[in-house]
C-alpha cells in the first residue's frame, strides 16, 4: 500500500506541474489623449492632436481618431489639421491592441469658429522657462494670444502685444497670469517660476578695544567710548573700530545693524544734547587729537533722537542703507576695518545760555553724555556671495 501512495502522490506532482496558466487574451487595451494644442481655434487654423495607448498583453498597433463633426480624422498616433468644421467639436480617440482588441474611446472638446465672427480671445500658449531659478537670475515669459482685445500681464509686466517674450526677475516665487480681454469675456492662463533664495551669510563683530576711544574738544584723547559733554561742557566724541577681515572681499551687504543697547546713559544727554549722530570716519590704528571734528557734517549715516528723561539705549539696533553703502565701500578697498565716529549736534548751533526751557537749567553744569563700551558695541553683517 505505502508503494501504491508514493506512485500516486508523484504522478499526482507531474502532472500539476504541468499546468499552465490562461493569458486573457481579450482584455482591451487603455487610451490616452496627451495633448490638444488649443481648446479654441479658427476655422482654417491648425491643431494638433496626440495620444498613447497602454496594454496588459501584446502591442498596440493601431489608432483612431474621429469628430463628432467631421468624422474620421485620423489613424496615427499624433497628428494635425487643419479642415475642420467650424462649430463645436467632440473629438474621439481609441487604440487597438495585437490580438484585435479596441480600447474604449476617450474624448476632448474643440470649439471652431467660424472666420470673421465674435469670439473669445484664445491664449494659446503661456509658459515662464526655467521654471525654477535662484534669487537674481532671469526667468523669460512667453504667450501667444489669438483674437482682438487686450492683453496684459500680471504681476509687474502690464499690457503686452499679442504674442512676445519679457524677461523677468522676480525676488520670490511667482505666478504671472495672463489676461486676454475683449467684449465676449476674459481668457487666463497661469505660469510659475520658483525662486530659490540665495543663502544669506551673517558676520558678527565687537568692537576693537585697542582702537576705540574719544576725542574731546580740547584734544586730550580716552580710551574709553564716550559721547556728549563732561561737567565743564567740555564735548566728546566716541569713536569704535570693528574687524572687517573676515568678510569674503566679493561679499554683496545686505544688511547692516550697529548694536549699542547695553552703552550707559550718563545723566540727560537727550535732547540736550540735540541728535546723536554716526559717521564713517577711518582714522586708523590709533586716535589722535585732529580726530576731533568741531563742525557738524551732513554727511551722517545715522541720526538718532530721543526722549530727554530717557536713561536707557532704545532696545533695537541702529540700521540704515548708509551703513550698507559705507561698510560695502571699505570692502570693496580692501579696507581691513569699518571704523565710526558718534558726536551729538545741537551743542554746535546754539550756546547753553540760548536754552529758556527751566527743565534743562539745571542740567548745564552736569556730565551728560553716552558710555558707548560699557555696553559691548556689536556690528551685525548680512552679505550673500556672488
Amino acid at each position: 500500500m505505502r508503494k501504491v501512495a508514493i506512485a500516486i502522490l508523484i504522478i499526482t506532482v507531474m502532472f500539476t506541474g504541468c499546468t499552465r496558466a490562461t493569458i486573457n487574451t481579450k482584455q482591451p487595451p487603455l487610451a490616452y489623449i496627451d495633448s490638444v494644442s488649443s481648446s479654441q481655434i479658427w476655422a482654417g487654423e491648425t491643431v494638433k492632436f496626440a495620444g498613447h495607448g497602454v496594454s496588459s498583453i501584446g502591442q498596440i498597433v493601431a489608432y483612431n481618431w474621429r469628430s463628432n463633426v467631421n468624422g474620421d480624422l485620423s489613424q496615427l498616433a499624433s497628428f494635425e489639421t487643419s479642415s475642420l468644421t467650424a462649430g463645436p467639436h467632440t473629438i474621439w480617440f481609441k487604440v487597438q491592441d495585437s490580438y484585435g482588441n479596441w480600447s474604449a474611446e476617450v474624448s476632448t472638446n474643440l470649439n471652431v469658429l467660424a472666420q470673421g465672427g465674435p469670439m473669445k480671445m484664445v491664449v494659446k500658449t503661456f509658459s515662464i522657462s526655467p521654471p525654477a531659478i535662484t534669487e537674481g537670475e532671469w526667468a523669460t515669459l512667453t504667450w501667444d494670444v489669438s483674437g482682438t482685445g487686450t492683453v496684459k500681464i500680471e504681476p509687474d509686466v502690464g499690457e503686452v502685444a499679442l504674442n512676445g517674450t519679457r524677461s523677468v526677475r522676480p525676488t520670490r516665487d511667482t505666478t504671472y497670469t495672463i489676461f486676454a480681454t475683449n467684449e465676449e469675456g476674459v481668457s487666463t492662463a497661469k505660469a510659475t517660476v520658483v525662486v530659490s533664495p540665495i543663502p544669506i551669510y551673517t558676520l558678527i563683530s565687537y568692537s576693537v578695544a585697542a582702537e576705540d576711544g574719544t576725542v574731546r574738544k580740547d584734544k586730550v584723547v580716552l580710551d574709553e567710548v564716550l559721547v556728549g559733554q563732561t561737567d565743564l561742557q567740555i564735548q566728546m566724541q566716541g569713536f569704535l573700530s570693528f574687524d572687517i577681515s573676515a568678510l569674503p572681499s566679493n561679499a554683496i551687504i545686505k544688511a547692516v545693524e550697529l548694536d549699542l543697547t547695553k552703552a550707559n546713559i550718563i545723566n540727560s544727554p537727550f535732547p540736550w544734547q540735540g541728535s546723536l549722530l554716526l559717521y564713517n570716519q577711518q582714522y586708523g590704528s590709533s586716535l589722535k587729537a585732529s580726530d576731533y571734528m568741531v563742525n557738524v557734517p551732513a554727511n551722517y549715516i545715522y541720526s538718532f533722537s530721543y526722549n530727554y528723561s530717557a536713561t536707557m539705549m532704545p532696545d533695537k539696533p541702529f540700521t540704515s542703507p548708509g551703513f550698507v553703502t559705507t561698510l560695502q565701500r571699505q570692502l570693496d578697498a580692501g579696507s581691513k576695518r569699518y571704523q565710526i565716529r558718534c558726536q551729538f549736534e545741537k551743542y554746535y548751533y546754539y550756546t547753553r545760555i540760548d536754552y529758556t526751557d527751566k527743565k534743562y537749567q539745571n542740567l548745564t553744569t552736569n556730565a551728560n553724555y553716552i558710555d558707548l563700551d560699557a555696553g559691548s558695541p556689536k556690528l551685525t553683517v548680512k552679505y550673500v556671495l556672488p
